[in-house]
Protein backbone atom coordinates (compact mmCIF):
# COMPACT_ATOMS: atom_id res chain seq x y z
CA UNK A 1 0.00 0.00 0.00
CA UNK A 2 2.85 2.19 0.55
CA UNK A 3 4.42 2.12 -3.09
CA UNK A 4 0.58 2.52 -4.33
CA UNK A 5 0.11 5.23 -2.33
CA UNK A 6 3.79 7.12 -3.38
CA UNK A 7 2.75 6.62 -6.97
CA UNK A 8 -0.61 7.78 -6.67
CA UNK A 9 0.44 10.77 -5.09
CA UNK A 10 3.16 11.38 -7.31
CA UNK A 11 1.45 10.34 -11.16
CA UNK A 12 -2.22 11.24 -9.94
CA UNK A 13 -2.38 13.12 -7.66
CA UNK A 14 0.55 16.12 -8.88
CA UNK A 15 1.09 15.46 -12.44
CA UNK A 16 -2.19 14.42 -13.73
CA UNK A 17 -2.97 18.06 -12.05
CA UNK A 18 -0.73 19.79 -13.43
CA UNK A 19 -1.38 18.47 -17.20
CA UNK A 20 -5.07 18.79 -16.93
CA UNK A 21 -5.61 22.42 -18.27
CA UNK A 22 -3.87 20.83 -21.22
CA UNK A 23 -6.58 18.56 -21.44
CA UNK A 24 -7.83 15.65 -20.45
CA UNK A 25 -6.36 13.38 -23.32
CA UNK A 26 -2.72 14.99 -23.05
CA UNK A 27 -2.84 15.10 -19.18
CA UNK A 28 -4.03 11.06 -19.02
CA UNK A 29 -1.92 9.91 -21.95
CA UNK A 30 1.28 11.10 -20.46
CA UNK A 31 0.64 10.66 -16.88
CA UNK A 32 0.14 6.63 -17.97
CA UNK A 33 3.27 7.07 -20.24
CA UNK A 34 5.47 8.34 -17.66
CA UNK A 35 4.17 5.78 -15.34
CA UNK A 36 4.55 3.03 -17.33
CA UNK A 37 8.14 3.84 -18.27
CA UNK A 38 8.85 4.04 -14.37
CA UNK A 39 8.16 0.81 -15.24
CA UNK A 40 10.78 -0.01 -17.17
CA UNK A 41 13.18 -0.13 -14.44
CA UNK A 42 13.29 -3.59 -13.99
CA UNK A 43 15.69 -3.75 -16.88
CA UNK A 44 18.34 -2.77 -14.76
CA UNK A 45 17.38 -5.54 -11.85
CA UNK A 46 17.93 -8.41 -14.37
CA UNK A 47 14.02 -8.63 -15.42
CA UNK A 48 14.06 -10.38 -18.70
CA UNK A 49 12.91 -7.46 -21.51
CA UNK A 50 9.82 -9.74 -23.09
CA UNK A 51 8.20 -9.42 -18.90
CA UNK A 52 9.42 -5.86 -18.92
CA UNK A 53 7.79 -4.68 -22.09
CA UNK A 54 4.29 -6.43 -20.59
CA UNK A 55 4.61 -5.15 -17.62
CA UNK A 56 5.60 -1.06 -19.08
CA UNK A 57 2.16 -1.98 -21.14
CA UNK A 58 0.47 -3.79 -18.44
CA UNK A 59 1.48 -0.29 -16.15
CA UNK A 60 0.11 2.09 -19.05
CA UNK A 61 -3.45 0.41 -19.13
CA UNK A 62 -4.09 0.51 -15.00
CA UNK A 63 -2.30 3.98 -15.38
CA UNK A 64 -5.03 5.22 -18.32
CA UNK A 65 -7.63 3.76 -15.70
CA UNK A 66 -6.32 5.12 -12.57
CA UNK A 67 -6.15 8.20 -14.38
CA UNK A 68 -9.69 7.67 -15.91
CA UNK A 69 -11.11 7.18 -12.31
CA UNK A 70 -9.65 10.51 -10.55
CA UNK A 71 -10.58 12.84 -13.87
CA UNK A 72 -14.41 11.19 -13.58
CA UNK A 73 -14.86 12.58 -10.49
CA UNK A 74 -13.42 9.87 -8.04
CA UNK A 75 -11.37 10.20 -4.80
CA UNK A 76 -7.31 9.90 -5.18
CA UNK A 77 -8.16 7.40 -2.56
CA UNK A 78 -10.02 5.05 -4.61
CA UNK A 79 -7.10 5.02 -7.02
CA UNK A 80 -4.61 4.20 -4.15
CA UNK A 81 -6.99 1.57 -3.01
CA UNK A 82 -7.43 -0.09 -6.48
CA UNK A 83 -3.32 0.47 -7.37
CA UNK A 84 -2.81 -1.47 -3.85
CA UNK A 85 -5.52 -4.19 -4.10
CA UNK A 86 -3.64 -4.73 -7.85
CA UNK A 87 -0.07 -4.85 -6.20
CA UNK A 88 -1.19 -7.15 -3.94
CA UNK A 89 -3.13 -9.33 -6.26
CA UNK A 90 -0.11 -9.70 -8.49
CA UNK A 91 2.59 -10.24 -5.39
CA UNK A 92 0.05 -13.45 -4.41
CA UNK A 93 0.48 -14.82 -7.96
CA UNK A 94 4.05 -14.37 -8.78
CA UNK A 95 4.41 -17.74 -8.43
CA UNK A 96 2.56 -18.64 -11.49
CA UNK A 97 5.01 -18.27 -14.56
CA UNK A 98 1.96 -17.89 -16.72
CA UNK A 99 1.46 -14.62 -18.32
CA UNK A 100 -1.61 -15.91 -19.14
CA UNK A 101 -3.53 -13.72 -16.64
CA UNK A 102 -1.58 -10.71 -17.51
CA UNK A 103 -2.30 -11.18 -20.37
CA UNK A 104 -6.54 -11.10 -19.90
CA UNK A 105 -6.16 -8.69 -16.81
CA UNK A 106 -4.57 -6.08 -19.74
CA UNK A 107 -7.41 -6.90 -21.97
CA UNK A 108 -9.87 -5.76 -19.28
CA UNK A 109 -8.20 -2.83 -18.56
CA UNK A 110 -8.86 -1.86 -22.32
CA UNK A 111 -12.35 -2.56 -21.88
CA UNK A 112 -12.08 -0.58 -18.66
CA UNK A 113 -9.85 2.04 -20.19
CA UNK A 114 -12.61 2.36 -23.13
CA UNK A 115 -15.42 2.96 -20.82
CA UNK A 116 -13.60 5.32 -18.63
CA UNK A 117 -12.58 7.28 -21.45
CA UNK A 118 -15.88 7.64 -23.18
CA UNK A 119 -17.20 8.74 -19.76
CA UNK A 120 -14.69 10.83 -19.79
CA UNK A 121 -15.05 12.85 -22.87
CA UNK A 122 -18.67 13.30 -22.03
CA UNK A 123 -18.23 14.87 -18.83
CA UNK A 124 -15.84 16.88 -20.19
CA UNK A 125 -17.96 18.17 -23.35
CA UNK A 126 -20.75 18.74 -20.53
CA UNK A 127 -17.80 21.10 -18.67
CA UNK A 128 -17.10 22.56 -21.93
CA UNK A 129 -20.66 23.27 -22.57
CA UNK A 130 -21.65 24.77 -19.61
CA UNK A 131 -18.57 27.24 -19.71
CA UNK A 132 -19.26 28.68 -22.75
CA UNK A 133 -23.31 29.28 -21.93
CA UNK A 134 -21.51 31.35 -18.62
CA UNK A 135 -19.45 33.24 -21.10
CA UNK A 136 -22.31 34.24 -23.42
Amino acid sequence: MIVAFIEEIIFRGLMLNILLPKGIRPAVLTSSLLFAITHSLQLLDGQSLETTILQITYAFFIGMVLSLLVVNQQSIIIAILFHGLNNSLIMMGKDNDSSIYTYIIILLMIIYTVFLWIRALKTDGVIAMKNREIAI
